[in-house]
């Protein structure tokens, strides 16, 4: 029986409150107002102009990429330390789709190795014609946006920020002005996962964030079977007074989110704060006690922190074990934990290891190969305490000393 998931919903009384007030209130439960007033908090909570909260956050991305006009000559790069979605939404746009290389030590690509990705690219016999650039805030911890978004003025791309870890995490630029993961200071779109273990827990769901109106317009269209019910807009307009009236001039799909589990996302966002600041104790925690209990241990590293150390959203808290110098595989290592209680986690498998993905032409991925090699999820969530901490890293030290 796992004691200690890697990680799992936080569901309270007022989110009960919540969904059932809205149950028994009569109230749409689909369509309603719970969906706009949600957006406009989206927008009061990350400062981006227009938020569209959608089914889930793979659903933002697709709207983020046909917004974008994403298809087979409007290519994507992206990293391949990230869930299967981030490409994916790309290649259901019709477009190619190319990785840059990650940071070893914090999975994140870097403007380093977006650049050499792009002369890569560019030398390449048949160059797919990149436009877009994804970069993902891998565990909650931000990229450098601000010299992600010069990089990418420089070249022409646009940029989605795939925030989907990354509720309420916070970067710098330069000058040491703080910005809000998900601001679009820096980024075209930004989108967020509201997945059960996300720190939003609609079950399922998402939003994309943009302070471009057109932008904005565009995925509202989609998201909605591509349907336009504003007069000015129509095509071949009825008679006069015909209120049913809509049309249709683009494919779109039916990715609307509905009232029941915006009226939970309202009453999780509420708790944003209180969370990221529980997550960052508990890895703060974590430092301490894996600083404390594993002495010279040198083959287990803790996350390497941000210069804010704020600004880390802690999705994730992912260790850096050297597997092979404790003479142990990682399945062994996960059975022997899960045994004990712990459960842990590997994120991601890198998408040019997947089948679907494995004949994308690459200049070497050594980064996300050594990253993934060793890095493992351990648990980190709202249901935690410092107790915990402490005999999570206990047994996670007795299995590496002891192998069992």
């Amino acid at each position: 029986m796992i004691t200690y998931p890697y990680s799992c919903p936080d569901i309270r009384d007022e989110d009960v409150r919540a969904v059932s007030t809205l149950l028994s209130s009569g109230a749409y439960l689909s369509q309603g107002p719970e969906i706009a007033a949600f957006e406009q908090e989206i927008c009061a909570q990350t400062g981006a102009r227009h938020a569209i909260v959608c089914n889930s956050g793979t659903a933002a991305l697709h709207l983020a990429y046909l917004a974008l006009e994403s298809g087979p000559t409007r290519g994507l790069l992206t990293t391949p330390i990230t869930f299967l979605a981030t490409a994916n939404a790309a290649v259901m746009c019709g477009a190619p789709v190319r990785f840059a290389d990650v940071d070893r030590d914090t999975g994140n690509m870097t403007p380093e190795t977006i650049r050499n990705a792009l002369r890569d690219n560019e030398a390449a016999a048949a160059p797919a014609p990149l436009a877009i650039l994804a970069p993902v805030h891998l565990g909650g911890r931000p990229c450098d946006m601000p010299a992600i978004k010069a990089l990418a003025d420089e070249h022409g791309l646009a940029v989605v920020g795939d925030a989907s870890h990354a509720m309420g995490a916070t970067y710098r630029d330069a000058s040491g002005e703080t910005f809000e993961v998900g601001s679009c200071a820096h980024c075209d779109i930004a989108i967020f996962s509201f997945h059960a273990i996300k720190h939003i827990c609609m079950g399922e769901g998402g939003v994309l964030c943009t302070n471009d109106d057109a932008l904005a317009d565009r995925a509202r269209v989609y998201r909605n079977p591509g349907i336009i019910r504003e007069p000015d807009a129509w095509l071949s307009p009825p008679e006069a007074d015909a209120p049913w009236y809509y049309e249709m001039h683009e494919l779109g799909w039916n990715y609307r989110a509905t009232d029941l589990v915006c009226a939970l996302g309202r009453s999780q966002l509420r708790r944003l704060a209180e969370g990221g600041d529980h997550r960052r104790r508990m890895a703060a925690a974590y430092d301490a006690t894996f600083g404390s209990g594993f002495g010279t241990m040198d083959d287990v590293a803790t996350p390497e922190l941000p210069a804010d150390k704020r600004g880390h959203a802690w999705h994730l808290y992912p260790i850096a074990v050297n597997f092979e110098k404790f003479g142990l595989t990682r399945g062994a290592v996960m059975r022997a934990l899960a045994e004990r209680g712990v459960g842990a986690q590997v994120h991601y498998v890198p998408l040019h290891h997947q089948p679907f993905y494995k004949n994308i032409p690459h200049a070497g991925l050594p980064g996300a190969d050594a990253y993934y090699a060793s890095t493992l999820s351990i648990p980190m969530h709202m249901k935690m305490d410092e107790a915990a901490v402490a005999t999570i890293v206990q047994e996670i030290q007795s299995v590496l000393r002891t192998g069992n």
